[in-house]
C-alpha cells in the first residue's frame, strides 16, 4: 500500500504539537486529526488543549515551513508519509497592521527612523529634518543642508544626560551633519559636518557603541566617521589646495565645526546606495551599491573582507542582529536574503516576490528573527515571514488605486511601523510580533 494519500481520501494523520513558547505549552503527545485540516481548524484545536478565556490566533510550521494549505496538500507538495507522525510547531500569530496617525509634511519623505523611545526622524526633500514625538508634534527642525535630505539616523543618548540625544543626516548636497537635541529644554544645535564625500551621501548607520558612523555616496565611497564633536575645525588638505589656488577666501555657512578625518572603504564600482553597521561587531559593515555587489567590510584594516554579487542594482540593504541575514531590496520587484557567513558560493537565500515596483527599502523587525518589512513604489508595504516565501504576510495600500505614490522609506521600530515618501506624510503603523 502505498504511504502517500490523496486529498480524496479524506485520511487522518497523526499530529504532534510543540512549541518554544512556554506560555502556550500543552501536553506533548501525538492525536489523530483529518489530513484536510489547515490554519484555522489547528488554531481552535491548540485553543481549545489551552482553555483559553480569550482565544489566540496561531500560525502553524512543518519542518520550519508556514503551513498555508491543508496538511495532506502541505505533504503531497513535499512529498512526505501520512504514515509518520508529523510534528507541527506553533506560534502566536502577528496580528495585521493598523494605522495610528500620520505627520504632514511639506515636501516628500527621504527617510524615517525612529530610536525606540518614542521619537520619530524624518529627512525631506525640502532640505529639513524633523524630530517628532508620538503625540504629533515636530519637536525640533533642522535647517543646515543646501538640498534635499536623503538619510538620517539616530546616534546614542549623550552619557552626561539620559535626555540629550544625537542625530544625523546626509544630504544630496555630500555633507552629513551630526545634531544635538535636548528633550527636556527642547533646544537643538548643529554640532558639525563631515566633510569628504564628492557625491551625494545616499545612506547613514550608527554602530552600536554610537562611537561611529558610516556614510555611502554616490561618490563610489563608503567613510566612517568618529561622532565626537571636534574642539575646532579639523584640517581639510583638498580645501586648502583648493584655496590656494582661487586665491580667495571660503567663508563658512555659519559656525559649524568641520570633521575631516575618516575611514575610506573603496571597492565599489559606482554609487554605493546603502550601509548598515553589523550590531554585534562595530569593525564590520555591510554595503550595497549600483554594481550589483554586496560587500562586507573591516573597518580598521580597511578590507573588503568578502563580496556577493546578483543580476540587479542593491537598493537598501538592511542586517538584522537576530537573524545574522541581509536583506535587499531590489529594482525588479523581489527582496532578496543573503547569509553573509556562507562562503558555498550560494548568494541568495531567499527570494520574496509581490510587489510591482521597485522595492525602495527594507527593515527588520526589531524582536523577531523571521519578520521583516518592505516598502515600494507600487505604494505598498509588506510584511513578510522569513520561513516562508510564498507570500507576504500582510500588504498595506498607502495610497488610493487612482493616485499610487511612491513610498521611499521603512523603518521597524520596536512596535510601530514608520513610512514615508511622495504622500508627504510621516505614517505609523501598529504591528506588534
Amino acid at each position: 500500500m502505498s504511504s502517500y494519500t490523496t486529498a480524496s481520501e479524506q485520511a487522518q494523520v497523526q499530529v504532534r504539537f510543540t512549541t518554544q513558547q512556554i506560555k502556550y505549552a500543552i501536553q506533548d503527545k501525538p492525536m489523530l486529526l483529518p489530513s484536510d485540516m489547515k490554519k484555522e481548524g489547528l488554531s481552535e484545536i491548540v485553543n481549545s488543549l489551552l482553555d483559553l478565556e480569550t482565544p489566540v490566533p496561531f500560525d502553524f510550521l512543518i519542518d520550519g515551513n508556514l503551513l498555508r494549505t491543508s496538511i495532506i496538500q502541505y505533504l503531497n507538495t513535499h512529498q512526505l508519509s501520512t504514515e509518520n507522525i508529523i510534528t507541527i510547531e506553533y506560534v502566536e500569530s502577528m496580528l495585521p497592521p493598523t494605522p495610528l496617525s500620520a505627520f504632514q509634511h511639506d515636501d516628500w519623505i527621504s527617510s524615517v527612523c525612529g530610536n525606540g523611545q518614542g521619537l520619530f526622524l524624518t529627512g525631506s526633500y525640502d532640505s529639513m529634518v524633523r524630530l517628532w514625538n508620538t503625540s504629533g508634534e515636530c519637536v525640533a527642525t533642522l535647517m543646515g543642508h543646501k538640498e534635499a535630505v536623503k538619510n538620517v539616523c539616530f546616534g546614542k543618548s549623550s552619557s552626561s544626560s539620559a535626555t540629550a540625544t544625537t542625530l544625523f543626516s546626509g544630504s544630496l548636497d555630500h555633507s552629513v551633519l551630526g545634531w544635538a537635541f535636548d528633550e527636556t529644554s527642547g533646544a537643538s544645535r548643529l554640532m558639525f559636518e563631515c566633510k569628504g564625500h564628492k557625491g551625494p551621501v545616499e545612506s547613514l548607520s550608527i554602530d552600536a557603541s554610537g562611537q561611529q558612523l558610516a556614510s555611502a555616496s554616490a561618490d563610489g565611497f563608503v567613510k566612517v566617521w568618529s561622532t565626537e564633536e571636534p574642539s575646532e575645525d579639523e584640517p581639510d588638505t583638498l580645501l586648502e589646495n583648493d584655496q590656494k589656488r582661487k586665491k580667495k577666501r571660503v567663508e563658512k555657512i555659519d559656525d559649524r565645526k568641520y570633521k575631516t578625518r575618516c575611514v575610506n572603504l573603496e571597492g565599489h564600482v559606482g554609487g554605493v546606495n546603502a550601509v548598515v553597521f553589523d550590531p554585534s561587531d562595530s569593525n564590520t559593515v555591510y554595503t550595497g551599491g549600483w554594481d550589483h555587489s554586496i560587500r562586507t567590510w573591516d573597518i580598521e584594516n580597511q578590507v573588503n573582507l568578502a563580496t556577493k554579487v546578483c543580476a540587479l542594482s542593491i537598493c537598501s540593504p538592511y542586517y538584522s542582529g537576530l537573524s545574522k541575514l541581509i536583506a535587499t531590496g531590489h529594482t525588479d520587484n523581489m527582496v532578496r536574503l543573503w547569509d553573509p557567513r556562507s562562503e558555498d558560493g550560494t548568494n541568495v537565500k531567499m527570494s520574496f516576490r509581490g510587489h510591482s515596483a521597485w522595492v525602495s527599502s527594507v527593515s527588520w523587525s526589531k524582536t523577531s528573527q523571521y519578520n521583516l518589512c518592505s516598502a515600494s513604489y507600487d505604494s505598498t508595504l509588506r510584511i513578510w515571514d522569513v520561513r516562508s516565501s510564498k507570500e507576504p504576510l500582510f500588504t498595506v495600500n498607502t495610497s488610493s488605486e487612482d493616485n499610487k505614490e511612491k513610498i521611499f522609506s521603512i523603518y521597524w521600530d520596536n512596535d510601530r511601523l514608520l513610512s514615508g515618501g511622495e504622500d508627504k506624510k510621516l505614517s505609523i503603523h501598529k504591528a506588534k510580533v
